[in-house]
């Protein structure tokens, strides 16, 4: 190698940056990605991942803490005395009759 080749290639080196390749992306979210990276980071992919990423590892910390909370109020409720069951209410009839589960009406008859 010449001179100029290998600087050439130092130069290539240095100036190179870390690329990542993924492969079986499907087709639409591929053309969603690029479209966004068009759209909000001038076909700058790098930062749209780094974006995206982002804004995974927030909503992940927001849902992780959301079952925390979820989890946390079955617990106590799970601790709450048990709720008792209501008694049917009992009517007495004219006939003097007990009849339980009816309800009163305001004298009103259907």
């Amino acid at each position: 190698m010449n001179k100029f080749q290998n600087n050439l290639k130092n130069i290539q080196e240095r100036v190179k940056t870390h690329g990542i390749v993924i492969n079986r992306v499907p087709t639409n979210v591929r053309d969603e990605f690029v479209a966004f990276a068009e759209e909000e980071f001038c076909e700058d992919y790098g930062m749209t991942l780094k974006y995206v990423w982002d804004n995974f590892k927030i909503w992940k910390m927001f849902f992780e803490n959301m079952n925390f909370k979820i989890d946390e109020i079955r617990e106590k409720l799970n601790q709450m005395a048990p709720i008792q069951e209501e008694k049917p209410e009992e009517l007495t009839m004219l006939s003097g009759r007990k009849v339980e589960g009816g309800k009163k009406q305001d004298g009103k008859s259907k």
